[in-house]
């Protein structure tokens, strides 16, 4: 176990050596214009995630336990407060009654240094009251420290290792001193269906270890360990979380499952635990964030219907909240785009649930497509776009030569209508791809035809 705690404070102390390694979640498209001799280099990223709040890592900002396989933006910077409590009439007997009263609060601040790198740093204040007369236990200040690397496989998934180091305070006397520095180290996964489905659903599973947070010789059961979320096994986290996008409204669903491997309990009466709430992000720029939900368990970790020494106390509800703010968001990922019902904004880019149709073969636009192209025209006039890259790109039936110039001449045709609907001419730059960026295989006819489309995006 030392030596896992060396490699975890070299992880999180020099990750920057990582960075050579890590790639943007999507390749900056390299525009070239020339005119009158003059050669303008313009650069496009999409960036999938801001159709919601960004989600740090380890319990700051995004769904309250799981943990999102995605960084914060490069250079954001997100600090919040959250808090927990519950109120039982079941707890843990420790010869002064079984009733009990917890809370806690949660101080957190999340940075991304570099682009897919995240720090974040948690401290937690608890207090329990419980028994007959009254007893209170508090801890002092708890601090965990996380550090992750994402690496963003495509649009739709990221994955990402994650480590921690948590410093757990003493407590007052009624719980002895005891070790309590430990680490883990964790992989997370992210799916999102909004790139190809345009469905704002969010998938994010968790799998972590953690040491044990309480090392202690004393055989009976300590009150930090029972009524803390601290144990004296090795323990497996099992997470699976989902999150929808209803505007402004973001519910959510958890469900987590901790194993302590070398307890007495089996994998199927660990402690498990549902978790539901919702986000509300009431500022049009979505750094701001309120989170309310709850806990309900499902395993609650008793073995033969009393506490087990050593795994801390899993209440049958708990109360959640949290308010977070984030700043150094760029103006494209805080920006609340109009829309139309076919004509949406991801970050920069378009995303159109129609396609815009040519004759075969050539570059003339079909009228079917005329209502769309004025969608796009009114998007454009009312977000204001002052530069707008209209790129067009074809499948590979043909010579590259041939779809190339196919796919600059169904650009330019667009480019014309959306001129002549008050567009001016200026503010928008076209380029054809041909069939160097296939967004599908071109195997199959769906595929050929998902590769033969306009794109957009803004620029400026």
């Amino acid at each position: 176990m030392k030596f896992l705690c060396v490699i975890l404070f070299i992880f999180l102390i020099f990750p920057f050596p990582l960075r050579a390694e890590t790639e943007p979640s999507s390749k900056p498209i390299e525009i070239t214009e020339e005119e009158q001799g003059a050669t303008e280099t313009y650069e496009v990223s999409s960036i999938h995630r801001n159709e919601h709040l960004y989600p740090s890592n380890w319990g700051t900002v995004g769904i309250f336990r799981i943990r999102s396989a995605e960084s914060l933006p490069e250079g954001a910077l997100t600090f919040g407060i959250g808090g927990e409590f519950y109120g039982v009439r079941n707890a843990p007997n420790f010869g002064t009654g079984t009733e009990a009263n917890s809370i806690a609060e949660n101080l957190f601040v999340g940075y991304s240094p570099i682009r897919n790198f995240s720090l974040a740093v948690v401290r937690r204040n608890s207090s329990t009251t419980f028994g007959t007369p009254r007893q209170l236990i508090s801890s002092l200040g708890d601090f965990n420290f996380s550090a992750m690397v994402s690496f963003p496989l495509n649009e739709s998934l990221a994955v990402s290792p994650i480590g921690n180091f948590l410093v757990a305070s003493n407590f007052n006397s009624l719980s002895p001193a005891v070790s309590t520095l430990s680490g883990g180290l964790g992989v997370l996964g992210t799916f999102s269906l909004y790139p190809s489905t345009q469905l704002p659903l969010f998938v994010h599973a968790n799998v972590i270890y953690h040491m044990p947070q309480i090392r202690s010789n004393n055989p009976g059961l300590l009150a930090s360990e029972t009524f803390y979320e601290f144990s004296r096994f090795h323990t497996m986290s099992y997470g699976l979380g989902f999150e929808y996008k209803w505007d402004d409204f973001i519910p959510f669903v958890e469900f987590q499952h901790i194993h302590h491997t070398n307890s007495p309990l089996g994998f199927g009466r660990s402690p498990s635990r549902l978790s539901f709430g919702a986000r509300f992000t009431p500022l049009n720029n979505k750094s701001l964030a309120l989170l309310l939900g709850a806990d309900l368990a499902i395993s609650r970790g008793l073995a033969s219907g009393s506490q087990t020494p050593g795994i801390p106390f899993m209440p049958g509800y708990q109360l959640l909240g949290q308010v977070s703010y984030t700043f150094g968001l760029t103006q494209t990922e805080r920006k609340h785009y109009f829309t139309t019902s076919d004509v949406n904004i991801v970050d920069r880019k378009f995303v159109i649930r129609k396609n815009i149709n040519f004759k075969v073969g050539s570059a003339e636009l079909l009228s079917n497509s005329f209502e769309l192209l004025d969608q796009i025209a009114e998007v454009i006039k009312e977000n204001k776009v002052k530069k707008l890259l209209i790129s067009g790109h074809t499948d590979s039936t043909h010579t590259e030569a041939y779809n190339l110039k196919l796919s600059l001449a169904r650009a330019n045709s667009v480019k014309a209508y959306l001129v002549r609907k008050g567009i001016p001419e200026d503010s928008l730059v076209t380029q054809g791809f041909g069939k160097r960026k296939p967004k599908a295989s071109n195997a199959s006819e769906k595929g050929r035809q998902l590769n033969r489309r306009v794109e957009f995006f803004i620029l400026e």
